[in-house]
């Protein structure tokens, strides 16, 4: 059965250090999260729910990790992690949160789990994907996490495998249409002679099993937490790109995920300008996108607050 509780602590994250944000966002989720933490890059100031955190933004599953012991209190169900640059749904509090997603105790929740590549296309970080090592010497963290065996078994129980990757997948498209084109073609090229001969990895599956998620959002479950944290540092020591290691290390720690698709409710990411243009209407003004916020969508990423209006 769902829960209907407010044994969840909201813990947002930043990617950089924006202290303004911090009493507009306090402002925003006061009254519907009892519970508010802020996981914010070299903070040095005074509020007690503030934790300073220090990690590349690339990497910021790393902030999770180091936040642990600051947000960790054994009377919460669930810890629901979310970007300092999303606006939730202004129907979704802590006493609802966990019925609107319909999660159990045990249930966690991520956008989505997806397989190792994706799609046809370039993705910059698929390159980070078949270079990750957790076997390197100077982090060492093979001991840390599940062996590669171990892994692939678990997450093909969520119906994920890793495949091969081609050579565009990883390095982008050759073109020669510009002296330009040719140059940067050229480039990718002798970056993939140099992962193929020095780090053995070049367009082969992965050494190590891997997910992708859009991961700016997320919610684990009391019993899952103390793992996924600690797998979330091992993934940041080793520099993996967030939107691989944060999904790896859910879908390694949780036995129950639930996605978007199991959902009513449906992220909504604005990646460009089309995408934008329904925020038109609210003229970057916070509270007329609050009283009038799309009932279809969980939530909208990214909305840059200090582009925004606010009134108490």
């Amino acid at each position: 059965m769902p829960l209907n509780t407010n044994s969840v602590a909201l813990i947002i994250i930043f990617n950089h250090r924006y202290d303004k944000n911090i009493a507009i966002l306090e402002e925003l989720y006061k009254d519907r999260f009892p519970d508010i933490y802020h996981l914010v890059p070299f903070y040095d100031g005074d509020k007690e729910n503030v934790i300073p955190v220090y990690e590349n933004s690339f990497y910021f599953q790393g902030y999770i990790a180091q936040g642990l012991k600051s947000f960790y209190r054994s009377h919460y169900t669930h810890y629901f992690f979310i970007a300092d640059d999303m606006i939730l749904n202004p129907q979704i509090n802590a006493e609802n949160l966990t019925s609107i997603l319909n999660l159990s105790e045990s249930s966690c929740f991520i956008p989505r789990l997806a397989t190792m590549p994706e799609v046809p296309a370039h993705w910059p970080h698929n390159r980070n994907a078949v270079n990750f090592d957790p076997y390197k010497k100077g982090v060492e963290i093979a001991g840390q996490i599940p062996s590669a065996n171990e892994a692939e078994q678990k997450i093909k129980s969520w119906n994920i495998t890793n495949g091969s990757f081609s050579y565009e997948q990883v390095y982008g498209k050759n073109s020669f249409k510009s002296l330009t084109d040719i140059k940067k073609s050229l480039l990718n090229y002798l970056t993939y002679l140099s992962d193929k001969y020095i780090n053995g990895s070049a367009l082969n599956k992965t050494k190590y099993p891997l997910v992708r998620s859009y991961s700016d959002i997320c919610i684990v479950s009391k019993d899952t937490i103390k793992k996924f944290c600690h797998y979330c540092g091992a993934f940041a020591a080793t520099d993996l790109f967030v939107e691989l290691a944060l999904p790896t290390a859910l879908a390694l720690s949780s036995s129950d995920i639930r996605t978007e698709k199991d959902l009513p409710l449906k992220g909504r990411a604005l990646w460009n300008k089309e995408d934008y243009m329904i925020l038109d209407k609210y003229a970057n003004n916070l509270n007329l996108l609050l009283a009038d916020f799309p009932k279809e969508y969980l939530y909208l990423h990214p909305i840059k607050l200090s582009k925004w209006s606010y009134s108490k």
